[in-house]
């Protein structure tokens, strides 16, 4: 498999730095006309002689990526639903032939893309994604993500961050297991679908269980590697100037982007400044609720093995209660994440802390009090704020994203908070179509404080698709009246 950021030494950094692009991702992601040795030999000779036009080098030896979604257009006599509907097979891909002059990661089976910049399977979007194409009854892609994965996880170990060769040094958040309990109750097959994934789901569980992850029985986020994110490598190497170790900056925008929250004020000592970012001395509260429920769910598959299911429900109840005790601010009553090097609680009021409701980890008085805290501090016009800080990173405010309405939504339930749970859920809803009628598109996020105006902030424009926007609005608006939307 091609690694770009290697086989293309120099050239690389210099496509980076040229000015010419303004998103990285555009070149990490281009295909080579030929042989990567052939190419940076081109360009060494070249320069020899004198400056490089890199516009016109590009375009003799690189071919962009292709987006075939781009052709899509909105029929404007439908509504949301039918334009989701429309919409799936467009972001749905062919099995890939391995490809030595691209580092697209082949996949043996169809798989879904983002949509935009993004033109690969991505970890955790696809869990929410494969809600609304269970909600919908299209069970084959949802099969086919599984199967990709499983196959991933058994050959390197781990789920990769995305479908692409400078992104198998991480992982995301590890819904792998949920999808396989989802797709086990949705099929009506359950016990036959955990047999067929149960050692995949222990693998990625024991990836997380690295000692360079986990610190005294709770997990954080990590990078195998400590050099600028090949994707952004020319913002890396600049932002990397304002401090004295880069290679620490590094491993923490990796371990950033592993969380998915890529970025956020909740990973940074000053929201205001990126360089501060330390998100590997974080005990994050979501990683640890997820990995809880993966431990729940993999003592329910290893149920023909009594001993191995007691252990893992011995650790699900171990780190729940670390989550209890650790996580949870009683003066504020809600959870927080907890720095590690301080063991302390850290002060960024975020979504995240939904995340134990969703699990079932937190008390019935802590879910009590965490609706209230929500419902004062982050609920706003438009849905549910990521954070209550504007730091012009895009997991913050005034931004809301799919996958967090669902999650707080599905924990708010959990103990009885309908009526709380229903107002997000309309708020949500109403930001969606709001957006639809304005511009045809669903979008990677949304301006929850002002839901008219376009969300913003973070390293690129906003996107257009969008995988798990798609996923969650199909199944909250399906969930009870099919043909109500």
């Amino acid at each position: 498999m091609l690694r770009p950021e290697i086989a293309l030494e120099e050239l690389f950094v210099d496509l980076h730095t040229s000015g010419h692009w303004a998103d990285g991702k555009a070149i990490a992601d281009s295909v080579l006309l030929s042989d990567p040795a052939e190419i940076l030999a081109a360009y060494r000779e070249a320069k020899a002689v004198g400056p490089v036009d890199l516009s016109a080098f590009y375009d003799a030896h690189f071919r962009p990526v292709r987006t075939p979604d781009e052709s899509f257009r909105t029929d404007p006599r439908h509504g949301p639903l039918e334009h989701l509907a429309r919409l799936w097979p467009v972001l749905i891909r062919a099995p890939d032939r391995p490809d030595a002059f691209s580092s697209r990661i082949s996949l043996t089976r169809p798989y879904v893309v983002v949509g935009g910049r993004f033109q690969e399977s991505y970890y955790w979007d696809s869990y929410f994604s494969h809600l609304g194409l269970l909600r919908t009854g299209q069970f084959a892609p949802v099969r086919d993500m599984l199967d990709n994965f499983a196959d991933t996880i058994r050959s390197v170990g781990h789920i990769p961050n995305g479908f692409r060769t400078y992104l198998l040094s991480r992982s995301q958040p590890p819904f792998f297991a949920s999808m396989v309990r989802d797709y086990g109750r949705a099929t009506g097959d359950l016990q036959s679908v955990y047999a067929e994934y149960l050692d995949a789901m222990r693998m990625e569980h024991r990836f997380f269980l690295q000692p360079q992850r986990t610190v005294n029985g709770l997990a954080h986020y990590w990078d195998e590697e400590e050099t600028p994110r090949p994707e952004m490598l020319g913002a890396d190497l600049e932002l990397a100037e304002r401090v004295e170790a880069p290679a620490a900056l590094f491993r923490n925008l990796r371990a950033g982007a592993e969380s998915g929250w890529d970025f956020s004020s909740r990973w940074l000592s000053d929201p205001s400044e990126l360089a501060t970012i330390h998100a590997t001395d974080i005990w994050p509260v979501d990683l640890n609720s997820i990995l809880f429920v993966t431990e729940t769910i993999l003592s329910e598959a290893a149920s023909d093995d009594p001993d191995l299911s007691r252990r893992y429900r011995a650790a699900a109840d171990a780190r729940a209660e670390k989550i209890r005790a650790g996580m949870w601010d009683d003066e504020k009553g809600y959870f927080f994440d907890r720095r590690i090097s301080r063991d302390t609680l850290s002060d960024r009021n975020t979504a995240a802390g939904l995340f134990p409701l969703w699990a079932g980890v937190a008390t019935q008085s802590q879910a009590d009090r965490s609706a209230d805290w929500v419902r004062r501090t982050l609920l706003a016009p438009g849905g549910l704020l990521t954070t209550d800080i504007e730091s012009g990173e895009q997991w913050d405010s005034p931004n809301g994203w799919a996958p967090l309405q669902w999650i707080a939504i599905q924990g708010l339930r959990r103990y009885g908070h309908d009526a709380l749970a229903d107002d997000l859920k309309r708020r949500w809803l109403n930001t969606c179509d709001l957006i639809f009628r304005k511009t045809g598109k669903f979008v990677e996020k949304y301006n929850v404080l002002s839901p008219g105006d376009a969300a913003g902030g973070g390293e690129y424009p906003l996107q257009d698709g969008f995988g798990w926007t798609n996923g969650v609005y199909q199944d909250l608006s399906l969930e009870e009246t099919p043909a109500a939307r």
